[in-house]
């Protein structure tokens, strides 16, 4: 046998020998007790369930906080963001209704393979629920989730208590991690492209040049130089599509001595009346922007929703957001007899 052939079934085989022991750790009971049972994984928390006040969240090393404030669910470690209600309101219904159904590896060896190492330098999430007081009403350890574990679409998830080796299967799903966009809308302005009507492009240092829609949906320049043609013919409709939507990766509050300089900005209007303004700043390795809203009569009720989730923030994007938003127009021009 050739060595190059020996090397690639020797790694072939490690390979099925480590997908074969995950398997078996995750589906073996690891005692010969280890079968159904019902004790629930957080005892504590569901008469305790109107008195959670802070959720802390630790993975790899990052800590995202929670917190009910005034009523309403925030991202504390963010400046007291807006939180996804649907998303607290799951993490807790599973949380306080999940039991621990089946007995898993004692061995500490063995708990990475279940997504279940230290919460400080693994995937492993380590969830603590306390109250107004900051005392722990309860906390775990939440790892690798087990798809269809209790029927289609019925997953599970293998937990442990902190300070423990021993592992359960649980039988809810405990989705929750320190990624911001786990617990909020990251996404804040979505408007349909062929909705918008007329568009303002003012990139930094230059003049500022409109965009509007036609009959079919797409876009042109309002006014074409002499002598000039689009060197693509969908540059256009791709700024267009960039202002249409806002994806944000942090998240603070607006602060007009930010010494970030103007990037440039995009207004635009849509055919029923909502205005959306993007004002951007960035110096080639960040991009932030700020969101401004408005409209009368039936684009109002959508204007006062986007300003709910932007009024007094503004958002981090990625530094790519900004050469799709602020062409100069020069750029997206060529000689007719190019």
């Amino acid at each position: 046998m050739k060595p190059k052939t020996f090397v690639a079934l020797l790694g072939a085989a490690i390979l099925s020998l480590a997908v074969a022991v995950t398997a078996f750790v995750s589906s073996r009971p690891w005692s010969p007790t280890a079968i159904i049972h019902g004790e629930a994984a957080l005892p504590a928390l569901t008469p305790a369930e109107n008195k959670i006040a802070v959720i802390e969240v630790e993975q790899g090393g990052n800590t995202i906080k929670l917190a009910l404030k005034d009523g309403k669910w925030v991202v504390a470690s963010q400046r007291d963001y807006p939180a996804n209600v649907e998303a607290v309101r799951k993490l807790l219904l599973n949380a306080s209704e999940a039991s621990l159904v089946e007995r898993k590896t004692a061995k500490k060896d063995m708990l990475p393979i279940l997504g279940l190492g230290d919460p400080k330098t693994s995937s492993s999430r380590l969830i603590r629920f306390l109250d107004a007081s900051g005392h722990a009403i309860g906390e775990i350890v939440a790892g690798n989730s087990k798809a269809d574990a209790f029927g289609t679409n019925k997953n599970g998830t293998y937990v442990r208590k902190p300070g423990t080796d021993q592992s359960w299967l649980a039988d809810r799903p405990i989705d929750a991690s320190a990624k911001l966009s786990d617990w909020v809308k990251t996404r804040v302005v979505d408007i349909p492209t062929n909705s918008i009507k007329t568009a303002s492009i003012e990139v930094a240092g230059q003049p500022a040049y409109q965009i509007d829609s036609e009959k079919d949906g797409s876009h042109k320049l309002a006014q074409m130089p002499a002598g000039k043609k689009l060197k693509y013919v969908n540059s256009v409709d791709e700024i267009i599509e960039s202002a249409s939507y806002v994806d944000f990766q942090g998240v603070r509050k607006a602060d007009k001595s930010e010494t970030l300089p103007d990037a440039g900005k995009v207004s635009y209007e849509t055919d029923k009346g909502l205005k959306i303004q993007l004002d951007v700043k960035s110096d080639g390795k960040q991009a932030w922007v700020v969101v401004t809203p408005s409209g009368t009569g039936d684009a109002k009720k959508q204007a006062d929703d986007i300003a709910a989730l932007t009024a007094g923030w503004e958002f981090k994007i990625p530094v790519a957001k900004v050469s799709g938003l602020l062409k100069k127009q020069d750029d997206l021009l060529e000689n007719t007899g190019s």
